[in-house]
């Protein structure tokens, strides 16, 4: 489902840097279809159409595995302000663009949160479950207007991964200001909500002002020895904030840890 609406999000055809280092981990994994994934997936998706012929909510579903919407409904088009649609695959980065930037950093990080509990559940109860957000989406008339999105998972793979997400989206009837994006997940079946917002934690690892600093200069394509010299400091420290700088943010290498400390707002 999307990062910002869906779970997955996460995003591929999805710029890289749109997805958390270890939100992309987590919707890396492999698929297994048997021979009837195409009439599987064609099933699903014309019981979509017809209940988007009966709504003005927004439709659209997501494939975990393309990482790409393969159906958005006209009303989800409009809801984002755009009055084109786009008959074929769609991927993140052309909603993401229309989502207040605040709002787009925590919708990754409850994305991330809602797919590890997701896959922390039994294959067969995971569909018992819907995650409930609210976000901001840039208008035309550059103004933020509050959208409520519901995702629920459509389709499992074989093997019972998480496989196609419906996204439902609609204007908020609470378009007052707020400081955070409201989101939970609800039981069909119990009607039990489960928050997973962290409380009174960071919502993010922190880099000290000198990792920062160093980051920021790796960035610019500066090399250790360059670093050492500009920040008067040795090649061993500056070889050491590196490695603290991966381990922080949960990255391979540096292209991994720029792309999530950009996302986080880090630098």
């Amino acid at each position: 489902m999307r990062r910002n609406t869906d779970l997955s999000l996460l995003n591929s055809a999805i710029p890289p840097h749109n997805r958390l280092p270890e939100y992309h981990e987590l919707l890396s994994r492999s698929f297994n279809f048997d021979i009837h994934k195409s009439l599987m997936l064609e099933k699903k998706l014309t019981a979509v159409r017809a209940m988007a012929q009966l709504t003005k909510s927004g439709i659209t579903v997501y494939d975990m595995q393309k990482r790409t919407h393969i159906y958005t409904s006209g009303s989800f088009y409009q809801l984002y302000g755009y009055f084109k649609e786009h008959p074929g695959e769609v991927c993140n980065d052309v909603f993401d663009k229309k989502i207040h930037p605040d709002d787009l950093k925590e919708l990754n990080r409850n994305g991330y949160a809602a797919m590890q509990f997701l896959m922390s559940l039994p294959a067969g109860e995971r569909k018992q479950y819907k995650m409930v957000t609210e976000y901001r989406i840039r208008t035309n008339e550059n103004k933020y207007v509050s959208v409520t999105e519901q995702h629920q998972i459509l389709e499992s793979d074989a093997s019972g991964n998480i496989w196609l997400s419906l996204g439902i989206l609609d204007i908020s009837p609470n378009q007052s200001e707020r400081k955070h994006v409201p989101f939970q997940i609800i039981n069909f079946n119990t009607g039990e909500m489960i928050c997973l917002e962290p409380k009174n934690q960071p919502v993010h690892p922190l880099l000290t002002a000198r990792e920062k600093e160093v980051l920021q200069m790796i960035g610019d394509g500066k090399l250790s020895k360059e670093i050492s010299d500009m920040l008067k400091i040795s090649y061993h420290t500056v070889n050491t904030h590196r490695q603290r700088i991966l381990e922080k943010l949960k990255a391979n290498n540096s292209i991994e840890a720029l792309e999530g400390a950009r996302r986080l707002g880090l630098i």
